[in-house]
């Protein structure tokens, strides 16, 4: 995979992407305290196959952490929703595919609408609502929320929220050191800010963007989610309009499904692509 950078306004934007001249692109999205790297192993398995492009958001990774002072509202998902329809635009990506897991799902269902080269949509541990209300008091099951956004965490508490979104004891705790690790290294502005605007901004009704969408669409969750009441949301889906073929529930998996089974969550990425494009 290659590393490069694309300038914004408010600094240096990372991705990683291995352009092997085939037709179509999948697009991956971390989650809010993820990175792009989290995604080396699934396109490690996908890039023989599929153009892959992974990106990280601002205060993530590899990307810039933004002076709040200027370019605070970067730090929210309508300023990841931004970025991320000035990146694609940029790259003029073609055939495009995007995997969404938590924040980068609610990103990725927000920019739907606004493009056209959109042939699939596959949505990884996120809950999409009508309010942000009804996203933590009816989606999430019990869970570190009371200290996600804390600015700063110490150890014990990095450790309790990782677990959260990754098991600790599978595959030889790699993940979770990549969790820990990305954790640590996002910037504690963007916690701050990004709970900020939670509260401030007007939240969109991301149920209703998909329930108006042709875009086809399916859902990775874990059973073992630390945030999501993966269970309950599927009915609620169900409820929305969705079908049985469209969700998956994935055991043994938390809020990260890619890290937790790389090799089944490409399996059914694959499956839903050649189901489209065939």
């Amino acid at each position: 995979m290659q590393s490069s950078f694309m300038k914004f306004e408010f600094g240096k934007l990372h991705y990683q992407h291995f352009m092997s001249g085939k037709k179509t692109t999948i697009l991956f999205l971390h989650a809010f305290h993820s990175s792009a790297a989290s995604y080396s192993q699934i396109c490690d398995v996908l890039k023989d196959q599929f153009n892959v492009v992974c990106l990280d958001f601002p205060g993530h990774g590899l990307s810039a952490h933004v002076n709040v002072e200027q370019y605070a509202w970067y730090y929210s998902i309508e300023g990841f929703t931004a970025v991320l329809l000035e990146f694609i635009n940029c790259l003029k990506l073609k055939n495009l595919f995007m995997v969404g897991d938590s924040v980068g799902g609610n990103v990725a269902v927000r920019t739907m609408t606004s493009l056209k080269m959109l042939e699939g949509l596959i949505i990884q541990g996120s809950a999409q609502a009508e309010s942000v209300e009804k996203l933590f008091a009816l989606h999430y099951s019990p869970g570190p929320v009371d200290i996600l956004f804390q600015k700063e965490f110490t150890q014990q508490e990095c450790n309790v929220i990782a677990a959260a979104y990754v098991d600790p004891y599978k595959n030889e705790k790699k993940n979770f050191t990549q969790m820990v690790y990305d954790i640590k290294h996002t910037d504690p502005n963007c916690r701050e800010q990004f709970a900020h605007y939670l509260e401030t901004q007007i939240w969109v009704n991301e149920r209703q963007l998909i329930h108006d969408s042709t875009v086809p669409l399916m859902y990775i969750l874990g059973l073992q989610d630390g945030f999501i009441n993966s269970v309950y949301y599927k009915e609620v889906l169900l409820e929305a309009g969705l079908i049985e073929s469209q969700i998956y529930l994935l055991d043994q998996v938390r809020h990260v499904p890619h890290l937790d089974n790389p090799a089944l969550c490409a399996k059914l990425i694959v499956e839903f692509i050649n189901s489209i494009l065939n």
